[in-house]
């Protein structure tokens, strides 16, 4: 587990500084550690801080709480939100530098409950951090389909999984290959929000408030002569439908979408109502993906117990790093593509879907997954952490 981040022996929770002092330990820790999140919560009588570090949130901190000092009045004022709101959700952006460091962007979200405000703040990606295709860790023949994708002048590329599953990493990687192409082409997306800022293409953040609705986005990004186009994630059937429109329009559409398989997402777009005739003229391919923590490789993944010191690398967690599993299937004309989608017609389950892709002799993700503990890079509990079931 991470060191504790609140130095509670140095502060006392009646010290008038001591929200200041937790808020800023906290980021500076959450940083250091490598932290996506950090969460705040209030309870009864404590405060509690968990960061998710590799997509799994560990508890890192716990004090008492104070009439007299709130760490999460503390982030709302560093993010320029009215305390006066009470008893609503609030959402701001702040900065925090750490050290000698660049200073990162974050979001915070306020939620209320029952023992008073929560805060859970998303830590975005620096601006160097974003990833090329070939350094995300997919195999080479999904590599290769991919930057295909990435080369076709029209079509909509999904890419599904739960949260925390790499999707918008994947996506903004695919953005970057195309920006960083040999024929420059424009690149507009319309994000909610944006996760990290590409400085080679032109980015926005939905503001329903402000007027830019999705609707509204995606009529002004098609005059805007945009050649490609990236909505972050397919929600709801206005932006579905918004999406698959542009892309049998003669745009190449990216986005995501939370669904736990190839033939979920299928079903799920058929759920929405859009005509199967449509989605198969306008989708290019699904992508389905997972990400597996690693075995740490200065501790072998063993986790500290009582005789052991904690690792520095893992932080005692026995992981460091992350590894995808996938699935990509495209609808090209290929023979597995045109099954599934003679069975969507035929208004086959979702399972049925996936047995056909299956049969077709493509890698299920347990079977990938399964390589890799064989190949010692992670282990059992992790799969069935991510994937809910045992090799």
């Amino acid at each position: 587990m991470p060191a504790s981040v609140s130095s509670s022996s140095r502060w006392s929770p009646s010290d008038p500084n001591f929200a200041t002092e937790v808020v800023k330990e906290c980021l500076t820790s959450a940083l250091q550690c490598g932290a996506s999140d950090v969460h705040v919560q209030p309870r009864r009588t404590t405060w509690e801080i968990a960061f998710r570090i590799d997509g799994v949130l560990q508890q890192v901190d716990s004090f008492d709480r104070s009439e007299t000092s709130d760490p999460v009045s503390r982030l709302m004022a560093l993010a320029g939100l009215p305390s006066y709101r009470g008893g609503v959700p609030q959402e701001g952006a702040l900065r925090w530098q750490c050290n000698d460091q660049v200073e990162r962007e974050m979001r915070l979200g306020i939620f209320p409950t029952v023992h008073g405000n929560r805060a859970a703040i998303r830590i975005m990606d620096a601006r160097e951090s974003v990833r090329g295709l070939d350094e995300l860790g997919f195999d080479e023949a999904t590599q290769t389909q991919l930057k295909s994708v990435c080369e076709s002048r029209d079509g909509w590329l999904l890419v599904a999984g739960p949260a925390g599953s790499g999707k918008t990493t994947t996506l903004y990687a695919c953005l970057s290959h195309i920006a960083a192409g040999a024929f420059r082409r424009s690149v507009l997306t319309i994000e909610d929000p944006i996760e990290s800022v590409i400085d080679s293409i032109s980015q926005s953040q939905l503001n329903a408030s402000g007027g830019l609705t999705l609707a509204a986005a995606m009529r002004a990004a098609v005059r805007q002569d945009a050649e490609v186009l990236l909505v972050s994630e397919i929600r709801d059937i206005e932006t579905a439908e918004a999406v698959l429109a542009a892309s049998l329009t003669g745009h190449l559409c990216f986005s995501s979408i939370h669904a736990g398989s190839i033939g979920a997402t299928l079903r799920r777009l058929v759920q929405m109502e859009l005509p199967t005739f449509a989605i198969q003229s306008g989708l290019r391919g699904i992508l389905c993906q997972r990400l597996l923590r690693l075995k740490c490789e200065q501790c072998g993944g063993r986790p500290k117990d009582q005789n052991t010191s904690q690792c520095d690398n893992c932080l005692g967690t026995g992981y460091r790093g992350r590894m995808p599993i996938a699935q990509l299937v495209t609808f090209d004309g290929s023979p597995v593509g045109q099954a599934v989608f003679n069975a969507l017609v035929a208004n086959r389950s979702a399972s049925e879907l996936d047995s056909i892709i299956a049969e077709a002799g493509m890698n299920s993700l347990s079977d990938q997954a399964a390589r890799l503990v064989d190949a010692g890079l992670t282990d059992s509990a992790e799969v069935f952490r991510v994937l809910g079931r045992n090799l």
